[in-house]
């Protein structure tokens, strides 16, 4: 099955489709039910990357605002809420340069979206998002796209409104140069570590000193033909639509008859002798 279902509530919406899938045997595109999670959660998919020693800001959850007088980031920081995309949330005031500000825009978003605040660190430098092809050790970057912003957009930020009008507020350029490629780089390292598989994106930003951090994990990347980040990466590539479509089913079907070798060279030892394990003849 060609699953592109995000749900529409929780924590979980976007794996309520894949574990109904998984409860019934049915192969599908696209990540499980524990990424889906891990990754709609930012804060939960930072930690990994952080745990794995993977470059990502600084960070702090906002649950409540009595918690925003005792946020000890360095200067000037970025919020969103944790668990939602497409830009949602996301505006000029994201990026934040006094408490009194962070604690306005805590206030609204957490009265606006009913879910934690992520406040991080702001980074100064250039936005990547590298779409990806594969799964585990077959996981390779498709290319590299810097987000451009033109005078007239929301400046410094990716905003829901600069996404939604990207036809006028951003350049979307193929980059590969130096930095370019150590975006690719790391990017196919939070790949493997958040288990992502078949085809998605990892969205980036640099450090002042030109050091590509992890900002979040699209395992489940809208397909848009003309809005959508990942087909303008693969039209800039020069991959048609068609092709992008059948390389996510190409590497579905892989993996899938992959799992049902192992599935099966399993419940063949399962059916041997005790001996058999005794001996250590597996």
């Amino acid at each position: 099955m060609f699953n592109i279902a995000e749900g529409l509530w929780g924590s979980g919406r976007e794996a309520q489709v894949p574990a109904l899938l998984n409860a019934y045997g049915i192969p599908y595109t696209f990540s499980d039910p524990l990424v889906l999670c891990v990754t709609l959660d930012k804060a939960v998919a930072k930690l990994m990357v952080q745990d794995a020693g993977l470059a990502t800001a600084p960070f702090v959850v906002i649950r409540d605002l009595e918690e925003v007088p005792r946020v000890a980031l360095p200067w000037p920081l970025f919020a969103k809420p944790v668990r939602e995309g497409t830009g949602k949330g996301i505006t000029a005031a994201s990026k934040i340069h006094s408490g009194e500000q962070l604690e306005k825009v805590c206030e609204f978003l957490l009265r606006t979206y009913d879910q934690p605040v992520l406040v991080e660190t702001f980074l100064p430098g250039r936005e990547f998002t590298v779409g990806l092809l594969g799964s585990g050790k077959s996981a390779r970057a498709l290319g590299v796209m810097e987000v451009v912003l033109r005078e007239n957009a929301d400046a410094e930020v990716y905003s829901y409104d600069n996404k939604e009008c990207c036809e006028e507020r951003v350049f979307y350029w193929l980059v590969d140069d130096e930095e370019a490629r150590e975006a690719a780089r790391v990017a196919v390292e939070f790949w493997k570590v958040l288990g992502c598989r078949d085809v998605g994106r990892i969205d980036l930003r640099s450090d002042a000193a030109g050091r590509p951090h992890f900002l979040e994990a699209n395992p489940l990347a809208g397909l848009h033909p003309h809005h959508s980040d990942l087909p303008i990466i693969c039209t800039l590539l020069g991959m048609p639509y068609r092709d992008l479509i059948s390389a996510i089913l190409e590497e579905a079907k892989q993996r899938v008859f992959k799992t049902r070798e192992r599935l099966e060279r399993f419940s063949e030892k399962r059916t041997l002798s005790p001996q058999t394990f005794k001996e250590g003849r597996l």
